[in-house]
């Protein structure tokens, strides 16, 4: 009786399989997470018992933190192997993974999970599973681990043990650990915060508006250098915030021009075949100029802007018969100052050889991989910069609406000219600083944003066995960015150019003065002798007081003395 259930029990399980085997069809992956696993046909129902890919792909979600943790380099091909099967012709059953790839996904995964709270899946048991790849049994065994188990990796682990380090990473296959700088580095055509069309948008978006920054600021520098009006010292530091501008606004051209490999990413010192994406300034020339003009022209022009504010402060507070050289009393400490703190900065930055590149535009600066340094040499500077600024505008204001309004002069002559006031253009001047002020800081504020919001976008999610979304960076505040740093350039040559502009618009539609007609040459003429005579003596009366007496012209002059004749009967005119 034994003999015969046993019987009946193989016959059902071979035609169980059998049954399983005609249902079940290869078809092409169309689970995004399991494609260009290796293989690209699977067959359903899984190992899962899951009967549509879809299905499959539900589940595969849940896991999706567990692999962007990083807790196994082989966990990503092992859910694969479970959930969407290899299939072929050749094989009735599904291919699946081996029992020594469960092991040791088990090995590396479980302590992470057990420390979240989740327990390990029924399904991905591993006894489950063939013991070894066989002609009977067929099965994935995989590479094998490429790192410790993550339990053994510290935060600041170095050398061999860092490259574990970078399994904590948004996807950790992105990313390669260097020892020279003792961090993560990103490969230089990897897709972590950005894909390839926001890439391409950013790079035409930065080219347009660095090329109207640049003509416009040259323009505005050739129009005052044509003109040599030098004007006060609020007027001269705003010409040179519209050098530094355009400077900056030549390194973004350099970066267009040079292109985004060439420019942001330096080849791998251990792999000179691997390109990454640049964190050592010095190891590309490209990217340390363009961080140079960048940073420093960038900064420079900050620090002009407060030059600004303060000499308008100055001016406003200044009593009306002070004499305007006191502006200039301390110029070359002004000068030092614009020019040298940009200078020390940007050569601490070089000598810490912390320049790196940003993913989105390919674009060597200080602080795109780094939070510290970002915080440090960037907003901090900056914030001090623009606080200067505001404390300056608030004071010169404060003193203009305390300022009692002047009564006009009364005009002694009818036709006497009206004189400009002096504070039409230091009114000009303080609404163009404040303005300024306005775009930059809403730099600093995407600046902040990214400071704040950098380590949730880099780092690997939370394993949960519900579906959850990565955090990401908003695309519009970075082209907001670009927008607001080109458009100062803009600013800054308009406000130098409009008065110049003016001007030559009312010499071109205003009335032409009389051309006066050119004296003739040849000698000079010979004074002439005015003989008054009346034909009737006694007609005209002599005024006794008008012309009592005859007093000659007291100044000296060029022409001979007139000869005046008396004679009876004679009037002087």
């Amino acid at each position: 009786m034994k003999c015969l259930i046993s019987l009946i029990l193989s016959v059902a399980l071979v035609f169980e399989t059998a049954a399983e085997a005609s249902v079940r069809t290869c078809e092409p992956i169309k689970v995004a997470m399991c494609k260009n696993i290796g293989y690209n046909q699977t067959g359903m129902p899984n190992l899962a018992r899951h009967t549509l890919q879809a299905d499959a792909d539900v589940t595969l979600q849940t896991f999706s933190p567990l692999v962007q943790y990083g807790c196994s380099s082989q966990l990503h091909l092992f859910l694969c192997a479970v959930y969407v099967p290899m299939c072929t012709d050749k094989v009735a059953l599904p291919i699946g993974p081996c029992r020594g790839l469960c092991e040791s996904v088990y090995a590396r995964c479980y302590p992470v999970l057990r420390g979240f709270g989740f327990p390990w899946p029924a399904e991905l048991d591993c006894s489950l599973f063939p013991a070894e790849n066989n002609h009977e049994h067929m099965c994935m065994e995989g590479e094998g681990e490429r790192a410790p188990p993550l339990g053994t990796i510290p935060l600041d682990a170095t050398n061999a043990v860092g490259r574990g380090a970078c399994r904590r990473l948004v996807k950790p296959n992105s990313w390669v650990w260097v020892r020279g700088s003792g961090r993560c580095a990103q490969y230089c055509d990897a897709e972590v915060l950005w894909e390839t069309g926001e890439r391409k948008a950013a790079e035409v978006w930065l080219a347009t508006w660095a090329a109207l920054s640049f003509a416009c600021t040259l323009a505005a520098i050739g129009a005052q250098l044509a003109c040599g009006d030098r004007g006060g010292a609020g007027e001269r530091a705003l010409v040179l915030v519209a050098l530094c501008r355009c400077a900056a606004a030549a390194g973004w051209g350099v970066r267009a021009a040079a292109g985004r490999t060439a420019a942001g990413c330096a080849k791998d010192s251990t792999s000179p075949t691997r390109m990454l994406l640049a964190h050592d300034g010095l190891a590309n020339p490209n990217c340390a100029v363009v961080f140079l003009l960048l940073y420093y022209f960038g900064l420079a022009a900050s620090v002009w802007w407060v030059v600004v504010t303060g000499a308008w402060r100055a001016s406003v507070l200044r009593p009306p018969s002070t004499p305007g050289a006191r502006n200039d009393r301390h110029s070359s400490l002004l000068q030092l100052a614009a020019w040298g703190v940009p200078a020390a900065l940007a050569a601490a930055v070089l000598v810490t050889r912390d320049v790196d590149a940003d993913e989105l535009t390919g674009t060597c600066f200080v602080g795109n991989q780094s939070s510290k340094s970002l915080l440090a040499l960037v907003i901090i500077p900056e914030t001090i910069c623009l606080l200067l600024g505001t404390v300056f505008l608030a004071s010169g204001l404060r003193a203009v609406l305390r300022r009692p309004v002047p009564l006009p002069a009364p005009a002694t002559l009818l036709n006497a000219p009206t004189q400009t006031h002096p504070d039409q253009s230091l009114l000009r001047l303080g609404a163009f600083a404040a303005l300024y002020a306005v775009p930059s800081a809403c730099i600093l504020a995407t600046w902040v944003y990214e400071y704040i919001l950098r380590e949730d976008w880099l780092s690997a999610p939370v394993p949960s066995t519900e579906p959850s979304t990565q955090p990401q960076p908003a695309f519009w505040v970075f082209l907001f960015r670009i927008f607001a740093t080109q458009i100062l350039g803009v600013m800054v040559a308009v406000w130098i150019a409009t008065p110049r502009l003016k001007a030559l618009w009312r010499r071109m539609t205003g009335p032409r003065k009389p051309v006066l007609a050119k004296c003739p040459s040849g000698p000079p003429p010979t004074p002439l002798t005015l003989h008054c005579y009346a034909t009737h003596p006694h007609t005209l009366t002599r005024h006794p007081q008008k012309y009592a007496t005859y007093r000659p012209p007291q100044q000296q002059s060029y022409r001979k003395p007139r000869h005046y004749h008396y004679s009876a009967g004679e009037t002087i005119l």
